[in-house]
């Protein structure tokens, strides 16, 4: 596989925007692909490794961007870690010592601990960033609260500290994050990207929630730590359910569409199991005309990305009327393409809601028409042809492989497109 031959082509009205060439062909500059992990975690706040061994990990393993989404910290300042030498952090030490070249580590050790100096975002990115070949992001994880629920807006890009935020309300707080971000990225021109972090950790985010925040483009559809609920549960929907509610109470309101990102959201680099959130979970390819940040970023405002949990795209071809979605298909592995959407017809007002016993809205249960398998289709590529009265359509792909460590028990790999609305 070569990223030059992969090709996803948006002539979509309103949202989705691409390289202006019929379908099929392939434009005379064709964009690269990039493949990226925009949220993951280190000692820097609650990662369990140092950064120059996260950023080698994702290196080696066939990634062009990492962007390390530290919680409410640019990891600009000075900090030390200390360890015990009877804690496992201790052995996490020793193996960053033999892995990091003569005089890199700043320690101080004693007897019974060991002091060790967090290296800064500009002295880790500069070691393993190469032009065209890999990218560090700078990137915050601005992490806020309203009452209990833990409200978390990724910044990727970032060239400032931003401070949690509060508010009145959920909305509140997540609008305030939004802008905040934004904000940094206009004063300071910029590319700046905010998008909303897990909507279901700690159930904190609904819906209707979700689908209230201006000047927001992205939310993680797929998150790869175990304890944000992609699934939901008996009461609450799933992220993709969510997706779908979302950009139906959006295009009501005459909002721009989510979009869906993939990512690891990785604390956890020392022991691989279903209850830990590992690396290589899930992630963005991103079809961009270079390996910056503000190209990335542009790719992606423009729609030209698609989320994965492991299967991987030749092609996304869209005239607006059609749309054709290509697999590079793996010997011995079937798939599946399901073309969702939601027709125009469809309300997007609630049909119940559902309290907790305090009286406190838990869920709003929407009709099952939105987010509709309007066609199924088995083989590693398909067509679907708009019949005219769709307010958008989005491609769910699912192998028949299971994912090597997955976030929860017989998880298949998959990928998700972009929401495209028709033109008419």
């Amino acid at each position: 596989m070569t990223k030059s031959n992969w090709r996803y082509l948006i002539l979509s009205a309103g949202i989705l925007l691409s390289v202006n060439v019929l379908p099929g062909c392939d434009a005379p500059d064709a964009d690269s692909w990039y493949k990226g992990n925009l949220h993951t975690h280190s000692f820097w706040s609650d990662g369990d490794d140092f950064p120059e061994v996260i950023a080698e990990w994702y290196r080696e393993a066939g990634y062009d961007f990492l962007a390390i989404s530290d919680h409410n910290t640019v990891a600009s300042d000075e900090r030390w870690l200390n360890i015990a030498t009877d804690h496992p952090r201790f052995a996490t030490y020793q193996k960053y010592l033999a892995s990091s070249p003569e005089g890199w580590v700043e320690s101080i050790e004693t007897d019974d601990s060991v002091l060790v100096r967090l290296k800064t975002y500009q002295e880790y990115s500069e070691r393993f960033q190469s032009p065209g070949e890999f990218l560090m992001i700078p990137a915050e994880e601005v992490t806020s609260r309203f009452e209990r629920k833990p409200i978390h807006v990724n910044a990727s890009n970032v060239a400032e500290y931003i401070a949690p935020q509060t508010g009145s309300s959920v909305v509140d707080v997540m609008q305030k994050s939004v802008n905040a971000i934004l904000e940094q990225g206009e004063r300071l021109n910029r590319a700046v990207m905010p998008h909303i972090n897990h909507p279901n950790f700690g159930w904190a985010i609904r819906a209707d929630e979700l689908a209230q925040v201006e000047g927001e483009r992205f939310f993680e559809v797929y998150n790869g730590h175990p304890s944000v609920h992609n699934e939901g549960d008996s009461l609450r929907m799933s992220m993709e359910r969510m997706w779908d509610v979302v950009n139906v109470i959006r295009l009501s309101e005459g909002l721009p569409m989510m979009l869906g990102i993939g990512v690891d959201d990785a604390h956890h680099y020392q022991e691989q199991a279903v209850s830990k959130a590992n690396t290589g979970r899930g992630w963005v390819m991103v079809q961009s005309k270079g390996l910056s940040a503000e190209e990335l970023i542009s790719s992606m405002e423009e729609g030209r990305f698609y989320a994965s949990s492991g299967v991987l795209l030749n092609s996304v071809v869209s005239d607006g009327g059609t749309i054709s979605v290509e697999v590079e298909a793996s010997e011995g592995v079937s798939y599946v393409i399901e073309f969702i959407g939601t027709r125009s017809a469809t309300s997007s007002d609630p049909l119940s809601i559902s309290r907790s016993e305090d009286g406190e809205v838990q869920t709003m249960h929407y009709s099952s028409d939105i987010g509709q398998v309007l066609q199924h289709s088995e083989g590693s590529s398909a067509h679907y042809t708009f019949q005219g009265d769709e307010l958008y359509v989005r491609a769910r792909i699912t192998s028949t492989v299971v994912k090597d460590n997955p976030n929860y028990n017989a998880e298949y790999e998959r990928a998700w497109t972009q929401p495209i609305r028709p033109i008419r």
